[in-house]
Formats: structure tokens, sequence, C-alpha cells
């Protein structure tokens, strides 16, 4: 959809994108079949149906915000807001938009998943948590021994990724519940002395955390559905 603002042809998936998304349309396709037998179950599988579905859609939202975060990025060459021509800035400010709502689409599409996950699994992770998150399911199926082979492949996903993930989740904290990121960039950057100068973040290293994350929800996905696509055919 906004690569057509940049006039270029609409996204071809490839690499870890293509495979999640394969993995989640093969899942879905066997959902289908499944309900279209209308057993007693169908209602269950229509429901995971529609959750598969709108992770479907939020990975595409996701990987949209990262391209976009990308290509406004590379419009900003200065390091400090007040020597950004008013175009720079605007391009800057794009910039800022899609790298947050890159990282709230991704911790997003892990807790979907994980209220899936919980779900499927009859994890209750709620007893342990009351909104819990990817991670506390995560656990849950570490201590409840439920699927220890899923289990492990998404552990070491977790670890691959853990420091970009952990600067990730930082950010998107200090946005919803303490400040946003532009004021994270003055408490960090500016120098009190000279209160006129306004440095900006390091954006090639944010950018690159928010890339890494999409790469790491990718094969999240494709791992989880790739497994219980087997394991419902089994």
């Amino acid at each position: 959809m906004f690569r057509a603002w940049f006039e270029e042809p609409k996204r071809t998936d490839s690499g870890s994108l293509l495979e999640a998304v394969r993995a989640i349309t093969r899942y879905r396709k066997l959902l289908t079949e499944l309900i279209d037998e209308q057993t007693p179950q169908c209602g269950k599988y229509t429901r995971y149906e529609l959750w598969a579905r709108g992770l479907t859609n939020a990975l595409d939202e996701l990987e949209q915000s990262v391209y976009c975060a990308s290509k406004f990025r590379a419009e900003v060459t200065h390091d400090q807001e007040e020597k950004m021509s008013p175009e720079e800035r605007a391009d800057y400010r794009r910039h800022v938009y899609f790298y947050k709502n890159g990282f709230i689409r991704l911790f997003s599409i892990l807790d979907k998943l994980g209220y899936f996950l919980n779900d499927l699994l009859r994890l209750k992770s709620e007893r342990v948590k009351h909104k819990f998150s990817y991670f506390t399911v995560l656990r849950q199926m570490k201590h409840r021994n439920a699927e220890p082979g899923l289990e492990g492949l998404l552990y070491d996903i977790k670890e691959q990724y853990k420091e970009p993930l952990a600067r990730l989740r930082q950010k998107r904290n200090m946005e919803i519940h303490l400040v946003n990121t532009e004021m994270l960039d003055d408490l960090l950057h500016v120098d009190l002395c000279r209160a006129d100068r306004t440095y900006i973040e390091d954006l090639d290293a944010n950018l690159n955390d928010l890339e890494q994350g999409l790469e790491m929800v990718c094969r999240t996905l494709s791992t989880v559905f790739t497994y219980v696509h087997h394991r419902k055919k089994t």
C-alpha cells in the first residue's frame, strides 16, 4: 500500500516474510477444510482461522511500517533538528511515526500469538498473569512441559534476538506507559548547558533493531504455524 508513495511496485514477499505468510496460509487452508466438514469442532476452527487471518494482516502492517521507517530515515542527514530544513524535519517526523508504529505493532503481534497459543494449548496463562504476554506464554509452555519441541524452537529464536527486542520493548514501554520517544531523545541527548541544540537518536541503530524485530516475528510465526499445521494433520 505505502510503496505507491515512493512510486515503487507492490511488495513481492521473500525470505522469512514469505515463509511466515506461507505457513499461516497453509494452516488457514487446513482449518477451512475442517470447518467445511461441519463437525462439532467447527466453531473452534472458525475462531482459530480468524485469529490466523488477523495475524497475517498484522504482519503485513508491521512490514509496511518498517519499510516506511526505512524510506524516511534515508532522507534524514543531520543529527540535530535545528540543522534540518523544513522538508528534512518533516521526513524525520514521518520516520519517527512509522518507527514507533513498527515497534508497537511488533509486540502486539507477539501478544496476539501468545493468546492464540494459550488457547490452543490450554496453558491457562491468565492464572499466572491476568494480562499476559507472549513471553509469559513461553514460560508457561516450559513450566507445563507443553509441546517441548515447539517451546525449544521458540525459546532459541527469542534468545537469538534478545538484545534488540529488549531495546525495542524499553522503547515500547516508554512510549505507552511513561514518555514518548521524542522526549526520550531530549532526556538522553540534549546538552543541558546548550538547550538550543536537540540531538536525535541513532536512527540507523534504531532501524536495525526494528528490522531484527521483524525478522524475529517472521521466524516465530513461521515456526508456530508450521508446527501446529503438522500437529493438526497428525
